[in-house]
């Protein structure tokens, strides 16, 4: 018997904490030294009468929801604010249903809400992810399962037939895809301002440091220096790597598909960078959103997947995304909590239906907004472990040491309920524990939707949501930005 709880909403509270980075990450046209990392907390009752919290969490990046001429840091937070306040009010009307159907129910008119307020598709959908997060916390927790036993037993509604489709059991580790951003040192003499504080800063350094064999590497919209820099990447990992896999980000950096077959096409004969060709798994979104789903895609993506395959990722701003990218030739998708669980069921649920007809199978990779602990990672990672997804980019913890961030109480907490996922250090805050290139997911897999402890609520600082007839927000508590370039 399939036993589905009902959730109404009653409380919601949100939350910050800022943090900042050890070193700054560039991607795209932004440099990160800081951002909030937004906490949820809801309030709920069961259809028994109970109540009970689920929490969910989510960092904000400079400039990635929304990339439009003239937008600050500042200006992203805003809008993910009031994306997260409409989403609040709209769940908060619902009578008592699974958390699939809230969903189903609440999205559509929270979307269309947040276009009127000139929200874009990724920022409308801010809000809904990071309450469905929190509500499948609340689900777990109040059933005493993991979230790939709910996703097992169809515990949210989602589907018999989904359940069907979910690995009989969840990945028991997960390889590290490590990220060279567009700053980032690349051999130990790259190195002008080291931070020297014992953890790798160099990509020479985390090859030894972690032993990854996955690396994602950022490319920029200037053709010869991402070359140049792609040379120098290739020459470290193809000297001391051993048998390496990559994939690269575009960040929607170049104008056209046309512009970028250009680039791939030269830089694919370069004697240079032959291996590193040969080891790349995938390209992510090269191309502006704005100009990424259009009809005069097709012919430079035909060429450039006869070499190498391409995925959508910031163009995936509703469920439609996806099949209108495969349609024109896209062979892929993301996966971000921050885009939605749901988001992420649903292109699952796209990819198998396909190979069980026999056509191609698209490719589902795992991408990390850097997510810093605890709840940011632990659900990513849990949503990735439960599909299968088997190598997952994470750089939270190279451009962040969370634990720096976290109370007493939270780090005594994560490293008791988590000894698998995190290590201590002699000098300096406990760090997520990453050996041979793999990061374990024994104990995340035992706790409901991957956390065990709440956060601790009183160290962080609350904060007022924007009121949205106004449009204005009076008290962003500690939501700053971060620099851009």
């Amino acid at each position: 018997m399939v036993i589905m709880p009902q959730f109404k909403l009653r409380e919601a509270s949100v939350f910050s904490r800022q943090i900042k980075t050890r070193m700054p990450f560039r991607f795209g046209r932004s440099t990160m030294t800081q951002m909030p990392i937004l906490h949820l907390r809801l309030t709920v009752e069961t259809d028994d009468g109970k109540i009970l919290t689920g929490a969910s969490a989510s960092g904000i990046p400079p400039l990635w929801f929304d990339k439009a001429a003239g937008k600050t840091h500042a200006d992203n937070i805003q809008d993910l604010s009031i994306s997260l306040r409409l989403a609040l009010e709209h769940y908060m009307q619902l009578d008592k249903a699974p958390v699939w159907f809230l969903h189903k129910i609440a999205e559509p008119p929270t979307r269309k809400a947040a276009a009127a307020k000139g929200l874009n598709d990724l920022t409308a959908g801010f809000g809904v992810a990071l309450v469905d997060s929190a509500l499948i916390d609340a689900a777990c927790r109040h059933m005493g399962v993991t979230f790939h036993a709910a996703l097992k037993s169809n515990m949210f509604g989602y589907g018999a037939d989904f359940a069907a489709m979910v690995p009989e059991k969840p990945l028991e580790r997960i390889a590290l895809r490590h990220t060279v951003g567009l700053v980032d040192p690349i051999t130990d003499a790259d190195i002008t301002e080291p931070v020297n504080d014992g953890l790798p800063e160099s990509l020479e350094q985390v090859v030894r440091h972690y032993q990854a064999k996955f690396f994602k590497l950022k490319i920029s919209g200037d053709a010869a220096a991402s070359r140049e820099r792609l040379r120098r990447i290739a020459s470290v990992l193809d000297s001391q790597a051993g048998d390496y896999r990559a994939t690269l980000d575009g960040n929607e950096q170049f104008h056209d598909m046309a512009e970028f077959a250009n680039f791939i096409m030269d830089a694919k004969k370069d004697p240079d960078l032959q291996n590193l060709w040969h080891r790349t798994l995938l390209i992510e979104q090269p191309v502006g959103r704005g100009h990424s789903l259009v009809d005069a895609v097709a012919g430079p993506l035909k060429e450039i997947s006869a070499f190498k395959p391409v995925i959508i990722d910031e163009s995936d701003g509703s469920d439609d995304a996806v099949t209108r990218a495969l349609e024109l030739g896209y062979q892929g998708i993301s996966a971000k909590n921050c885009k939605g669980v749901f988001r992420t069921l649903h292109s699952f649920r796209l990819i198998k239906e396909m190979e069980a007809q026999g056509k191609m199978s698209p490719i589902l990779s795992s991408e990390d907004l850097t997510n810093a602990p605890i709840f940011p990672l632990h659900q990513d990672l849990c949503v990735a472990a439960a599909l299968g997804i088997r190598h997952s980019e994470r750089n939270g913890h190279h451009y962040i040491v969370g634990f720096d961030f976290l109370s007493p109480r939270e780090r005594e907490d994560a490293l008791r309920e988590f000894p698998s996922l995190y290590r201590t250090r002699e000098h300096g805050s406990p760090v997520v524990r990453i050996e041979d290139g793999f990061l374990s997911l024994k104990e995340l897999n035992q706790n409901g939707f991957g956390t065990a402890s709440e956060p601790d609520w009183e160290s962080l600082e609350p904060v007022r949501l924007p009121e949205i007839p106004e449009d204005v927000i009076e008290d962003q508590g500690s939501l700053k930005g971060s620099e851009t370039a």
